[in-house]
């Protein structure tokens, strides 16, 4: 076989997988990096979020911690893990059972989240008593109760929803071995010389996408996303979809606010936005297509797992939004993954 006929055979193997791969349902690609593992959930070839779990991780543990206070007004508690360690409980995560909780209460929390700039430890009282050393009722506050066998699985388990994916790929031993006790989904290595993991997902594409403050819409629109320390600003552009007749303006524009505004709901996810967020749409003369656009957009944000308040438009056209912060943002995320 000449050379040519090699590489086109090799170009064509690709092209196949990749074919393949956007048929796909959701994905969970784990890689090894130098402090971290990074977590890739692919769903329909789209990236919906990236994790980098420290390698040395407190995730999953089981600690008997000590109610330092409680604060109704945001819906979240502040316990000790130790004299020194504070951790952030939102009361969504108590059950039923250990409400209402009091100064000085001690409550057994799973570690969620490590510490991360700026941001406490992340702590659930929603355990599995089963898992906790016998007598523990008995120990004083701050005592171990559980430390997992496999930190990677608890991690998993810990910011993932069950269905959120069918299958977990690799192409790492160690991590493939780290995960044949986890019975969920399948988990497969992946190994091929021509066409490696990132490649064959691209990854590497989709990461620059992804921390691109433009973003393309299906209908020839697209987003521009700013940060500042402050807040988010998000504008709505027409790019190429204008209407050809002014009859059909209105129309024309709130269809592609819907679009941008379901868009932007998953960019949130993806870049782990919080804080104050402020979007630009284009401009609407009819209030009842912005009323419209507000339930619209409560709608697309009631599927994300972070707490997201749709506030209002403002006279000058903007929404105002707010959301929970839990996870670093992407852009800090990316920087471990080298």
């Amino acid at each position: 076989m000449s050379r040519n006929i090699e590489v086109r055979h090799e170009v064509t193997e690709a092209n196949q997988l990749h074919t393949a791969v956007q048929s796909l349902g959701g994905r969970l690609i784990i890689l090894d990096y130098s402090d971290s593992f990074g977590l890739f959930l692919i769903d329909e070839n789209r990236l919906m979020s990236v994790f980098a779990m420290p390698k040395e991780t407190k995730a999953g543990e089981i600690i008997l911690s000590r109610v330092s206070a409680v604060k109704k007004d945001i819906g979240a508690a502040f316990v000790k893990l130790s004299q020194d360690t504070e951790a952030f409980l939102k009361l969504s995560n108590v059950p039923d059972n250990v409400l209402p909780l009091k100064q000085g209460d001690l409550v057994p929390v799973k570690i969620i989240s490590d510490e991360q700039k700026g941001k406490r430890i992340s702590v659930s009282a929603k355990v599995n008593y089963k898992k906790l050393t016998d007598g523990w009722k008995y120990k004083s506050a701050f005592n171990v109760l559980y430390k997992p066998d496999n930190s990677l699985i608890s991690f998993i388990r810990a910011k993932y929803l069950a269905g959120d994916f069918v299958k977990i790929i690799t192409d790492n031993d160690e991590i493939f071995a780290s995960l044949s006790e986890y019975k969920d989904v399948p988990v497969e290595l992946y190994k091929d010389e021509k066409l490696g993991l990132q490649e064959l997902f691209s990854l590497k594409t989709k990461l620059e996408k992804a921390v691109s403050p433009k973003v393309f819409l299906k209908s020839g629109g697209y987003l521009i996303i700013n940060h500042t320390e402050a807040l988010t600003v998000i504008d709505v552009n027409s790019g190429k979809n204008t209407p050809s007749k002014k009859a059909d303006a209105s129309d024309i524009v709130y269809k592609l606010n819907e679009e941008a505004a379901e868009e932007i709901a998953m960019q949130l996810k993806l870049r782990n936005i919080s804080g104050m967020i402020l979007i630009d749409f284009i401009n609407m003369d009819s209030e009842e297509d912005k009323e419209t656009l507000i339930k619209a957009m409560e709608e697309f944000v009631s599927k994300d797992k972070v707490i997201v308040k749709v506030i209002d438009i403002t006279p000058l056209g903007i929404m105002e939004l707010t959301r929970q912060k839990t996870e670093k943002p992407l852009s800090e995320i990316v920087s471990l993954l080298n």
